[in-house]
């Protein structure tokens, strides 16, 4: 990974992530853990800072369908099919 890119563990921030059009890259596998790699901007940034303050509004059906999708590619990133 590299200074362009921003990676997390937390599938929640990832869907908010994912939800606001940052772009995901890949989901490496960590072992147990699915790791989300995105395009690193200042946006990513802002928003990072307000999921963290609980200042963000977006659309529950975007979360809900961006958290099964996200979801299921993790678990198929390390080989666990549920």
């Amino acid at each position: 990974m590299n200074q362009s890119e921003y990676s997390t563990k937390d599938l929640y921030l990832s869907v908010v992530l994912k939800s606001l059009n940052i772009p995901i890259l890949r989901i490496e596998n960590n072992g147990r853990h699915g790791i989300f790699i995105f395009n690193n901007s200042e946006d990513v940034a802002k928003i990072v800072t307000a999921y963290f303050n609980n200042e963000l509004k977006i659309s529950p059906r975007t979360l809900f369908e961006n958290f099964k999708a996200l979801k299921s590619q993790a678990y198929a990133s390390i080989g666990d099919v549920r």
